[in-house]
């Protein structure tokens, strides 16, 4: 992939008029060409929607099962579909993207795109019959308003886009998002049978009848650690449905992997992912996030990877679609839509474009385990630099921070140590050298105080604690994004815990970590035994060119890429670490405390490790297993390895197998049982720019 198919789309905005180019003559392209009486209005779909004849059984059905009037129950899959369904409409579009373009060239550097293969597919759709469904990778509410500019920019329609009730609920904004898009669905309403089968048939107008794409996040909600997380598979087994039917030819699903250098929400999901909730979505806040304009372009650079189109049909076999087509009932298959949902998570691994504080923060993470008390210089930074940028590009193939081609010449970074400086002064609240010359963390807490009582999800930290993990979780959301490369690299490098290692026991314990951390790092998890060990062995392959390890008669042994393979070792260690902290918790518990619910694992937890992280020779070194988000992904993975079971007619709520559990603990003290001499608790006076108060509690 050559750099200079990236093109910035702030540029052209900065030397012409906006209200010129939002007002523009414009020959829009549709994405599913359908004739006029098959491409059906907003009115139409809701009519298509109230006959389809699993919404007609179900609304007889449920007015027998309640003793009401039909017409109850016809009124209330109305009401759903009001409040589900868009409303397309370009002037409001038009006179939003003024407001849009305003703000963009305001808070942002650049946002640059892969415009050859934008065009590409534009110029695929004019002659296609298939649909298309966009799938950007979701690390911001920032996503969705930049996947419509580029959309519009080049005169593609602009999308169906699947929303969540927050934006609903926002008065005046709710309706606007509806005019330019937006359909609503409720987050969860299996329980609901007339709204799930009222959104189904919706779901499937907009597939059959809609001339516009559709857009959906796949990975159902907002990244907060700023890596890939599991696929959800609800919408998208909807949306595959008219396909596995018969109904078109077709479905080309188009992954976006969408980079921030620093995404708007950056102060909000540290606090996220400790247990402090996000504040509620309101158009009363959205005023008060306007506050980001008050400096320019605060926010750096956005890259947007749009990746080849994957053929829905290719999944899917052909004679099960030809009986599938003869029964209305028949669904799709679990496998079928789960291969296609990894199939789009791995093209946004792929095609993700590093920014220069991803390398920073990697290189910072790994200083503090590997070099307590020696901070970075700025040469030494910018040597430790050099040398992951050209691992990352040439080894791995991934990009770093690549230039668009109509950057003006003056602008262009033709330096790495160019690359660095911008970088930390995009970041200087996170990042930052002292008087010393030396690169310390700025400390970015502050004492929360309200008049309102504030419920955390977990357990209420203490505020010494919530000092050093702030900064700390600030600083691993830049360096979660290389696990788009890393993940599999670190595990491998984790399950080779010691020196003259049997191949065949690091196989075995490649096979016990990657069960336990698929969910957590969204890997695949319907691979067989041979599958995975033919992943260990080509990851192995890979250190062993890169001289961590040396292999002779199945014996594994450390070669002199140390630096390499501590920096992999270290990445992967909050996350294991929490595994096992949620083990031991799982194994601990006991009758007489209350049922094993989400809530309970998670405050307990979150508990436990407080009380590790402050303690000598523990396993918990780094602030970052503190993330609720780990226990939760820990849990789903011990449900599929069969530690835990879910108690029937209770949902959320667990039954331990403790003899799993234990085997389990055993085998990770093992693997865990390999130290750094540093850590981010014993080095916050170093490497933490703190006031005087939290040093004195230090």
């Amino acid at each position: 992939m050559d750099k200079s198919e990236y093109y910035d789309l702030i540029t052209e905005r900065r030397k012409s008029s906006d209200i010129m180019w939002a007002s523009r003559y414009m020959d829009i392209v549709v994405p599913h060409y359908l004739s006029p009486e098959h491409n059906w209005t907003r009115n139409q779909a809701i009519e298509f929607t109230l006959t389809h004849p699993k919404v007609l059984n179900t609304i007889d059905s449920l007015a027998e099962s309640q003793g009401v009037d039909r017409a109850v129950i016809v009124r209330e899959a109305k009401n759903i579909l009001e409040e589900v369904a868009s409303r397309h409409n370009l002037p409001t579009f038009r006179w939003l993207a003024i407001i849009v373009v305003k703000v963009l060239k305001r808070i942002l550097q650049s946002f640059r795109a892969n415009v050859k293969y934008v065009l590409d597919i534009k110029s695929q759709m004019m002659y296609s019959d298939v649909q298309y469904v966009y799938v950007p990778s979701h690390r911001s509410y920032l996503d969705f308003i930049l996947m419509s500019y580029l959309l519009f920019n080049y005169d593609m329609a602009i999308p169906n886009i699947a929303s969540g009730m927050d934006f609903y609920r926002m008065n005046i904004v709710g309706e606007i998002l509806r005019k330019t898009g937006a359909f609503y669905m409720r987050r969860s309403f299996s329980s609901d049978i007339l709204y799930k089968e009222t959104f189904k048939a919706y779901v499937a107008s907009l597939v059959e009848h809609s001339d516009r794409a559709i857009e959906f996040f796949i990975e159902g909600t907002r990244s907060r650690s700023q890596k890939s997380i599991a696929p959800k598979f609800g919408l998208l087994g909807m949306i595959l449905e008219s396909l596995f039917q018969g109904k078109i030819p077709d479905i080309l699903f188009v992954p976006v992997s969408i980079s921030y250098d620093k995404p708007l929400e950056e102060s909000l999901f540290s606090y996220e992912l400790l247990g402090v909730p996000k504040p509620a979505e309101t158009t009363t806040g959205l005023f008060k996030s306007l506050s980001i304009l008050r400096e320019q372009q605060a926010h750096g650079h956005v890259y947007f990877h749009v990746s080849p189109p994957i053929s829905a049909a290719k999944f899917m076999d052909v004679s099960s679609r030809k009986l599938s087509a003869l029964n209305p009932n028949s669904r799709v298959p679990a496998e079928v839509v789960k291969n296609i949902a990894y199939a789009i998570i791995d093209s946004h691994k792929e095609h993700t474009v590093f920014m220069p504080i991803n390398l920073i923060a990697v290189l910072v993470n790994e200083r503090i385990h590997s070099h307590p008390g020696n901070p970075y210089t700025f040469d030494t930074l910018l040597q430790d630099y050099c040398w992951l940028k050209k691992l990352i590009t040439q080894s791995l193939g991934a990009l770093v921070y690549p230039a668009p081609e109509n950057l003006e010449e003056d602008h262009i970074r033709r330096s790495d140590k160019d690359e660095i400086k911008e970088s930390l002064f995009t970041h200087r609240n996170l990042l930052g050298f002292d008087s010393s010359g030396l690169l310390i963390i700025h400390g970015s807490h502050r004492e929360i105080k309200s008049n309102k009582t504030i419920r955390v999800k977990g357990h209420t930290l203490d505020d010494r604690t919530m000092s050093i993990a702030v900064p700390t979780i600030n600083l691993a959301i830049y360096v979660n994004p290389i696990f788009a490369i890393f993940t599999k690299l670190s595990i491998a490098v984790l399950s080779i815990n010691s020196n003259n290692l049997s191949q065949d026991i690091a196989e075995e314990q490649y096979l016990l970590l990657r069960s336990l951390l698929t969910t957590e790092f969204a890997l695949p998890d319907n691979m067989n035994r041979g599958m995975i060990i033919d992943e260990f062995r080509k990851e192995l392959s890979f250190l062993i060119n890169e001289k961590c390890y040396r292999i002779d008669n199945n014996q594994l042994s450390y070669d002199c890429n140390n630096y390499l393979r501590m920096m992999l070792y270290n990445l992967i260690l909050p996350f294991i670490s929490a595994v096992y902290v949620t083990c031991v918790v799982l194994f601990q518990w006991d009758k007489s405390m209350d049922e094993l619910s989400d809530q309970e694992i998670m405050k307990e937890c979150q508990k436990r490790t407080e009380v590790l992280l402050f303690q000598a020779e523990s396993f918990i070194n780094h602030p970052y297993t503190l993330s609720l988000d780990l226990y939760t992904s820990t849990v789903v993975s011990l449900t599929s390895f069969g530690a835990l079971t879910p108690v029937e007619g209770k949902p959320r709520v667990y039954n331990p197998d403790k003899p799993k559990l234990s085997s389990i603990i055993s085998d990770l003290e093992k693997i865990m049982s390999q130290r750094s001499p540093g850590n981010y608790v014993d080095l916050a006076q170093t490497y933490f720019h703190l006031d005087n108060t939290l040093q004195a509690k230090l």
